[in-house]
């Protein structure tokens, strides 16, 4: 496939041709893709279109007039949107290396897409469970704490004092799931592995692990960002709600992308390359005396 025909296909991914009705432009939302049953096992015929539509039993209206309540659900959209452009910008690495050659790179789009990627899954554990904090009725302060990475700390003086208390990712969303929905998720389960060892490359890249100089090719970063969202699609399955408004739309756009893989790997230069160190030069600003 030339330049030019992936750039097409791409752009059609993102900007598909509107459905056009008897009284205009119609929304409509993508279903669950076959690939999440023949794949993964997973049961996903409760979904039904307009799922969280103005006329749905999951939305629910606010009896009070508060600002923060109100500044969360102004954030409810975001985690949506950040994670459809982290997906947007997977297909423009696609579009950038498709003549490339030889089929490998610098870092320049993998590790900033798999952190993107992390970012918009945290920014959707945060909302939610500030969301849950402030509208359920008897959640016991403790978890309310856990959920919100936070303390209460009592001081000399008898005063109290809130402070950050830093919590794993996957720690809150296993508790969001199970005191928001009620459901202990497997996390032996292939899903939730799945999660973990994205999570795990994200952590590599992050606080750099020196001795294995990580890379990373195109293929494997889409399985990364699809075990990103099936942390979402895996327990909605199982509790029969989506948990995330427009989840399938997300994983439906990746799914698409990934029939124009053409493999590319990004790595650093000296990975895999012999070094002999004795008589090297090298930088260094601290000293080693």
């Amino acid at each position: 496939m030339d330049h030019e025909e992936l750039y097409g296909k791409v752009e059609d991914i993102f900007n598909p041709e509107p459905v056009i009705g008897n009284e205009g432009e119609e929304y409509y939302e993508t279903p669950p893709q076959q690939r999440l049953t023949a794949q993964f096992g997973l049961d996903t015929s409760y979904w039904k279109p307009f799922e969280y539509g103005a006329g749905s039993a999951l939305v629910r209206r606010a009896t009070i007039d508060d600002d923060d309540l109100s500044s969360v659900i102004q954030a409810q959209q975001a985690p949506y949107e950040l994670f459809f452009g982290t997906i947007r910008l997977f297909g423009d690495s696609l579009v950038l290396y498709a003549d490339a050659n030889p089929r490998h790179g610098p870092y320049r789009y993998y590790p900033a897409i798999l952190m993107s990627a992390w970012a918009s899954f945290e920014a959707f554990v945060r909302v939610s469970s500030e969301l849950l904090v402030k509208t359920a009725k008897a959640l016991p302060s403790p978890i309310q704490l856990a959920l919100l990475e936070s303390e209460d700390r009592i001081e000399k003086n008898g005063s109290i004092r809130s402070q950050s208390k830093f919590r794993p990712l996957l720690d809150r969303y296993w508790w969001l799931l199970k005191f928001g929905y009620g459901v202990e998720y497997d996390r032996g389960g292939r899903i939730w592995q799945m999660g973990q060892s994205a999570l795990t490359k994200r952590n590599e890249l992050v606080h750099y692990e020196v001795s294995d100089m990580p890379a990373l090719t195109a293929t494997e970063l889409w399985q990364h960002l699809e075990a990103i969202l099936l942390l979402l699609i895996g327990p909605s399955a199982q509790i029969r709600v989506s948990v995330m408004p427009r989840q399938y739309e997300l994983y439906g756009v990746l799914v698409q992308l990934r029939e124009l893989i053409e493999e590319f790997e990004e790595r650093p230069f000296f990975k895999d390359k012999p070094v002999e160190v004795r008589g090297m030069v090298f930088s260094m600003s601290l000293s080693g005396d």
